[in-house]
């Protein structure tokens, strides 16, 4: 592509980037109004939408992620709802769960993105002690809702972020998949505690991602562990290579890293799995980056396709400005 080329084309993903819908992959119309909501302060609206998925884990951890996000800065608010006379146990646990999930958000919004290193001694300990608040609401809402999985998988953020020990980090996955064994936010958190960023390595991170394709059932959404795993090395060593001043190993990275044989392991967990259930959105998005970086445009362009305007955070946030709308244009898809 030459210059005026690339000039158009980067005009196409800025004017295509307007019309996406970001921080909000998902395909639940009451989840949007019910964010929108919350946002604005109407609280209860967000205890609807809990109520409905209380036998729904997936749908469940979705929409309090969600709902815990639109509430950054209602924690408060959100621990007075317990006080309410008609507060039942099951309405308690939803209050409990969405209160430690909401601490859990407030906590990375007051520590930022990037390294511990960058982040600065007085923000770390503010991220620490709001975070170390959500500890006894998800908790209690475990006790109270002994069946959910979902206060679980909420405990594997608390305790990555907290960066407690392997053993406890392996107890909280232990329980959310004794509860929902195929739950595919549990994979994912299990993913990234593993993942050389938290403590953890890349073999590690692999061999859990190669191990879950291998046990996951034909047609299960699990196989996306594999393209999130590419995803977080491609991200760690770029940074790395980055920090260390080594421009020509970072481009040598990208150009060559997906071999014939990553391209082939992932073309069969790709026809093996499924992007279907509550995080569809997500799997099509981590497949469809996968196989554009991979060389593989028919299966790319055949994902993200399905993505239509919400792009997922993970893996488009790694690849720089606009990097969604810039694959789309790439591939010729529209939305």
């Amino acid at each position: 592509m030459g210059l005026f080329g690339r000039r158009k084309a980067k005009a196409e993903a800025a004017a295509l980037a307007e019309h996406l819908v970001l921080d909000r992959c998902w395909d639940d119309f009451a989840l949007d109004v019910g964010v929108d909501a919350v946002v604005d302060g109407h609280r209860k609206a967000a205890l609807a939408l809990l109520r409905e998925s209380r036998a729904e884990h997936e749908t469940r951890t979705q929409r309090v992620r969600a709902l815990a996000d639109a509430a950054i800065g209602q924690s408060t608010d959100i621990r007075e709802l317990l006080t309410a006379d008609e507060v039942d146990q099951a309405t308690a646990a939803d209050v409990l769960l969405w209160l430690g999930s909401t601490l859990i958000s407030e906590a990375w919004k007051i520590r930022g993105g990037g390294t511990a290193r960058g982040v600065g001694e007085e923000r770390l300990k503010l991220f620490s002690s709001r975070l170390r608040e959500a500890r006894d609401p998800l908790m209690a809402a475990a006790r109270l809702a002994p069946d959910d999985a979902t206060p679980w998988v909420e405990l594997q953020r608390y305790a990555r972020g907290m960066r407690l020990d392997q053993p406890q980090r392996d107890f909280v996955w232990l329980e959310a998949m004794q509860r929902c064994p195929t739950s595919y936010p549990a994979h994912a958190g299990r993913l990234q505690t593993l993942a050389l960023k938290w403590g953890g390595s890349h073999e590690e991170m692999f061999s859990f991602a190669r191990d879950t394709v291998a046990k996951a059932a034909p047609g299960s959404p699990l196989v996306a562990m594999l393209p999130t795993a590419h995803a977080e090395y491609l991200l760690n060593e770029g940074d790395r290579f980055i920090a260390e001043g080594s421009a020509w190993a970072y481009v040598k990275l990208n150009a060559r890293y997906f071999t014939p044989e990553l391209r082939a392991e992932l073309r069969e967990a790709d026809s093996k799995g499924s992007a279907s259930g509550v995080y569809a959105k997500d799997v099509h998005n981590l497949f469809g980056w996968a196989m554009l970086e991979s060389g593989e445009p028919d299966r790319a362009r055949w994902h993200l396709e399905r993505v239509g305007n919400r792009p997922s955070a993970l893996p488009w946030s790694y690849s720089g400005e606009h990097a969604f709308a810039r694959a789309l244009v790439r591939l010729g898809v529209t939305i």
